[in-house]
C-alpha cells in the first residue's frame, strides 16, 4: 500500500520544482535573444574515476557573464552571420578568439596530458529541454564536432576546417577531427517547466554545495580525448556546433539554413609525468556549475563514429 505521507512528499517536491522552473523560465524569456545560444564556458580534465580534476581552462578571449563589459555577443558567435549558407570566406572563430588571446590571467589555458580526457562544458539554453521552440531542428540538438591543430591560422575559415578528417588527411591537412557527438549529453538541463527538464531534474539533480535542497542547472559537456601521441606544446581546438534548420520545416527558410556556433581554444599539452590532479583549482567562475563528475559515458562518447556532415556551401 502506498504511504500517503510519501505521496504528499513527492507531490510537494514536484510542486517546488515546477514553481522554481516557472520563475526561471520567465526570467530566461526576458533575456536578450543573443543569450539563447551556446559556447564553451570552461574546460576541465576528467580523471580515471570520472571526476573533474585539476584547474579549469578557458577559451581564447574568454569573458564571464559577471565581467564588466560583458554582453550577449561577447562569446556567442554564429556562422553564417547573415547568409543562409556558409561559404569559403566565413571565418571560423569569434573576433576575440582568432589569435591565442590569453591576456586575462583569470582565464588560462587548460593543462592536459597526452591521452587525457577533457570535458568541454556549456549551457544548453533550452535547445535540449525545449526542442519544440524552433522548427526544423535536428534531434539531440544537433552535432558537435571538435577539431584539433598545431598549425592554427588567424584567418581560419569554417569551410576549410569542416574538411578535416580523423586521419588528418582531409582538406589542407593542417588539422584533424577529434570527435563528433550529440550536443545533448543525455544529462544536462536548464531549469524550466518543460517535461524534459522536469524529468532530468529528478533523474540528475544538481545541488549547490552544502545546499541539498537547492536546484541548479546541469551543464552539458562535449567529451574529448587527447591523442596519446600528442606532443607537448600547444594544441588548438575548435568546438563547432552544427544546428541547422531543415528544408520545408520553417516557412522563414523554405530551403533550410546552415547554423553553426563555435568556440576556439588552446590547450597546453604537458609532459605525461606532470600531475594534473595536483593542480589547484584556483580559476573558477562566479556562476559555477557545482557538478563534480563527468557524464558516466564520457569514454564511450569520444569513440562514437563520426556522422556524415551535410554542409551546403554557397
Amino acid at each position: 500500500m502506498t504511504n500517503p505521507a510519501s505521496v504528499r512528499s513527492r507531490s510537494s517536491t514536484m510542486s517546488t520544482i515546477k514553481n522554481t522552473a516557472v520563475v526561471a523560465l520567465a526570467a530566461a524569456a526576458a533575456l536578450p535573444q543573443a543569450t539563447a545560444h551556446s559556447w564553451i564556458e570552461e574546460y576541465q580534465v576528467v580523471g580515471a574515476n570520472g571526476s573533474y580534476i585539476g584547474d579549469r581552462g578557458y577559451s581564447r578571449g574568454y569573458m564571464a557573464r559577471t565581467d564588466a563589459g560583458y554582453n550577449g555577443f561577447s562569446m556567442d558567435y554564429l556562422v553564417p552571420s547573415v547568409n543562409t549558407r556558409i561559404n569559403s570566406t566565413d571565418l571560423l572563430c569569434h573576433p576575440s578568439q582568432r589569435t591565442s588571446n590569453y591576456t586575462n590571467p583569470a582565464y588560462p589555458k587548460l593543462k592536459v596530458q597526452p591521452g587525457g580526457y577533457v570535458a568541454m562544458k556549456y549551457l544548453e539554453n533550452g535547445h535540449v529541454t525545449l526542442p519544440w521552440n524552433q522548427l526544423g531542428k535536428p534531434a539531440a540538438a544537433g552535432t558537435v564536432f571538435v577539431y584539433g591543430t598545431t598549425q592554427p591560422s588567424d584567418t581560419e575559415k569554417i569551410a576549410d576546417v569542416l574538411q578535416w578528417n580523423v586521419n588528418g588527411t582531409g582538406g589542407d591537412g593542417r588539422g584533424f577531427l577529434m570527435t563528433a557527438q550529440n550536443f545533448d549529453d543525455g544529462r544536462c538541463h536548464q531549469i524550466n517547466c518543460g517535461n524534459i527538464s522536469i524529468a532530468r531534474q529528478i533523474a540528475f539533480p544538481d545541488h549547490q554545495v552544502d545546499q541539498p535542497t537547492s536546484t541548479m542547472e546541469q551543464w552539458c559537456e562535449t567529451d574529448l580525448k587527447i591523442p596519446a601521441s600528442q606532443p607537448a606544446g600547444t594544441l588548438t581546438t575548435y568546438w563547432v556546433w552544427q544546428w541547422p534548420t531543415a528544408a520545408n520545416a520553417d516557412c522563414t527558410y523554405p530551403e533550410g539554413k546552415d547554423e553553426y556556433y563555435t568556440t576556439c581554444a588552446d590547450f597546453d599539452v604537458v609532459d605525461s609525468s606532470s600531475s594534473i590532479n595536483h593542480l589547484a583549482t584556483t580559476h573558477t567562475l562566479a556562476q559555477e556549475n557545482p557538478k563534480s563528475t563527468a557524464v558516466p559515458a564520457y569514454q564511450s562518447r569520444v569513440r562514437r563514429p563520426s556522422p556524415v556532415q551535410s554542409n551546403k556551401f554557397a
